[in-house]
This record gives structure tokens, C-alpha cells and sequence, in this order.
């Protein structure tokens, strides 16, 4: 992969632009830069009558079982009645991916990813959670992660 860095102090704001032989590899660089500037920020989610700060770096996945979203960090399970489409937009990285319609993943703490019957894949992430992709959703993370 060839690089290049051109400072132009003559732009009103700071501007970068990719060029990519592949759309996976351009994801591919998105999701590194997001997850080194928007990753960082902190989220605030309610949970039993109070309010926790997570850092989006932390969150290794999320699921939605009976209207109640758990959100799962390095060190914790926090308990929410956020909705998970509402977490993915507060969120709003390249880094999160929904993977069905009751669970989203961090792809930067997938450990490793194995097929599974239907069609669907398996991700096994860092802290040890299986976390299942849908038929829906395999050609997203298969061309997110470059597989």
C-alpha cells in the first residue's frame, strides 16, 4: 500500500480524502481512523436510576433480549431500556456493525469469526461472547474485515 501526506495550509478546514484500489480496503482504513477519533468519545447510558459513562473504545457488543439492551464493555454488563438502533446512532462509528436485528459488535474485538449452519457466522470476541451474524449481514463483515 502506497502513502502519501500532502499539507496544503491554504484549505479553510482539514480535509482527507482515500483512494482505494477495493471498497473493502477503503472500510477497511475508515473503520482505523473512527476507531482513533470517535472510538475515544464517552457515551451515557441510563441504568437503574443512574447514569454510567462508557467509552465507545470499551463496548465489545450489544443485544436486545425483551426490550432491554445489554451492553457489553471490557469490564461490564450494563443493563439499558435504550433501544439498540438508538445506540447505534448515538455511536455513529464505521468501527460498530449491526450483525442481526437484536445484536451489533465492535469489529475491532472480534477475535475470530467461524461459519455456522445456514449461512450464517459466529464471531467470537475478545471477551469470550459468541455473538451470531445473519445470513443478512455476512457480506458486510465478511468485506469489512477483509475476508
Amino acid at each position: 500500500m502506497k502513502t502519501e501526506l500532502v499539507i496544503n495550509e491554504k484549505l479553510h478546514d482539514d480535509e482527507v480524502k482515500i483512494h482505494t484500489k477495493t471498497a473493502t480496503a477503503g472500510a477497511r482504513i475508515l473503520s482505523y481512523i473512527d476507531h482513533f477519533t470517535t472510538d475515544r468519545e464517552n457515551l451515557i447510558i441510563r441504568s437503574d436510576e443512574e447514569f454510567l459513562m462508557i467509552q465507545k473504545l470499551d463496548i465489545i457488543c450489544a443485544e436486545v433480549q425483551d426490550k432491554t439492551l445489554t451492553i457489553y464493555t471490557q469490564n461490564e454488563q450494563v443493563m439499558t431500556t435504550k433501544s439498540l438502533s438508538g445506540l447505534m446512532e448515538e455511536i455513529k462509528s464505521e468501527t460498530f456493525l449491526k450483525v442481526s436485528k437484536s445484536e451489533m459488535l465492535n469489529i475491532q474485538m472480534i477475535d475470530r469469526v467461524e461459519p455456522s449452519f445456514s449461512g450464517n457466522l459466529i464471531a467470537r470476541m475478545k471477551n469470550g461472547k459468541k455473538v451470531s451474524i445473519s445470513r443478512r449481514y455476512v457480506s458486510l463483515i465478511k468485506e469489512r474485515l477483509g475476508i
